[in-house]
Protein backbone atom coordinates (compact mmCIF):
# COMPACT_ATOMS: atom_id res chain seq x y z
CA UNK A 1 0.00 0.00 0.00
CA UNK A 2 1.74 2.93 -1.06
CA UNK A 3 1.92 6.02 1.47
CA UNK A 4 4.19 8.11 -0.10
CA UNK A 5 1.91 9.96 -2.30
CA UNK A 6 -1.46 10.64 -0.95
CA UNK A 7 -3.45 10.79 -4.41
CA UNK A 8 -1.85 6.85 -4.63
CA UNK A 9 -2.86 6.25 -1.07
CA UNK A 10 -6.23 7.54 -1.74
CA UNK A 11 -6.56 5.15 -5.02
CA UNK A 12 -5.47 2.02 -2.98
CA UNK A 13 -7.91 2.54 -0.60
CA UNK A 14 -10.78 3.19 -3.36
CA UNK A 15 -9.34 0.05 -4.96
CA UNK A 16 -9.32 -1.90 -2.04
CA UNK A 17 -12.78 -0.53 -0.27
CA UNK A 18 -14.35 -3.89 -0.60
CA UNK A 19 -11.46 -6.66 0.31
CA UNK A 20 -11.35 -4.23 3.65
CA UNK A 21 -15.38 -4.54 4.45
CA UNK A 22 -15.52 -8.17 4.56
CA UNK A 23 -12.17 -8.49 6.28
CA UNK A 24 -13.91 -6.76 8.81
CA UNK A 25 -17.28 -8.11 8.38
CA UNK A 26 -15.68 -11.31 9.10
CA UNK A 27 -13.95 -9.82 12.13
CA UNK A 28 -17.22 -8.36 13.59
CA UNK A 29 -19.85 -10.86 12.44
CA UNK A 30 -22.60 -10.56 14.80
CA UNK A 31 -22.54 -6.09 14.68
CA UNK A 32 -24.93 -5.78 12.25
CA UNK A 33 -27.36 -8.29 13.86
CA UNK A 34 -27.37 -6.53 17.27
CA UNK A 35 -29.96 -3.80 17.84
CA UNK A 36 -28.63 -0.30 18.53
CA UNK A 37 -28.64 0.39 22.21
CA UNK A 38 -31.64 2.05 23.61
CA UNK A 39 -30.94 5.51 26.62
CA UNK A 40 -32.75 4.95 29.36
CA UNK A 41 -34.62 8.03 30.88
CA UNK A 42 -32.82 9.86 32.93
CA UNK A 43 -34.15 9.60 36.63
CA UNK A 44 -33.17 13.39 37.08
CA UNK A 45 -33.01 15.68 34.26
CA UNK A 46 -29.87 18.24 34.93
CA UNK A 47 -32.70 20.91 33.55
CA UNK A 48 -34.95 20.80 36.72
CA UNK A 49 -34.47 23.50 38.67
CA UNK A 50 -34.73 23.56 42.34
CA UNK A 51 -38.17 25.23 43.54
CA UNK A 52 -37.63 29.30 45.16
CA UNK A 53 -38.54 28.15 48.80
CA UNK A 54 -36.25 25.70 49.11
CA UNK A 55 -33.24 28.22 48.73
CA UNK A 56 -35.37 30.58 50.53
CA UNK A 57 -35.39 28.29 53.49
CA UNK A 58 -31.77 27.23 53.22
CA UNK A 59 -30.89 31.08 53.49
CA UNK A 60 -33.05 31.65 56.09
CA UNK A 61 -31.55 28.66 58.32
CA UNK A 62 -27.66 29.85 57.35
CA UNK A 63 -28.73 33.48 58.82
CA UNK A 64 -30.60 31.91 62.23
CA UNK A 65 -27.00 29.85 62.64
CA UNK A 66 -25.14 32.58 61.79
CA UNK A 67 -26.78 35.23 64.47
CA UNK A 68 -26.89 31.91 66.79
CA UNK A 69 -23.10 32.08 66.80
CA UNK A 70 -23.04 35.61 67.18
CA UNK A 71 -25.29 35.85 70.02
CA UNK A 72 -22.94 32.93 72.03
CA UNK A 73 -20.21 35.14 71.18
CA UNK A 74 -21.46 38.08 72.92
CA UNK A 75 -22.54 36.00 76.09
CA UNK A 76 -19.05 34.09 76.34
CA UNK A 77 -17.20 37.58 75.90
CA UNK A 78 -19.35 40.01 78.64
CA UNK A 79 -19.42 37.51 81.37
Amino acid sequence: MPYKNPEDKRRWEQEHREERNARRRLRYPDTQSMPAPTASPDPAPATEKSSGWKILASIAVGVGIALLGVMAGDRSQGA
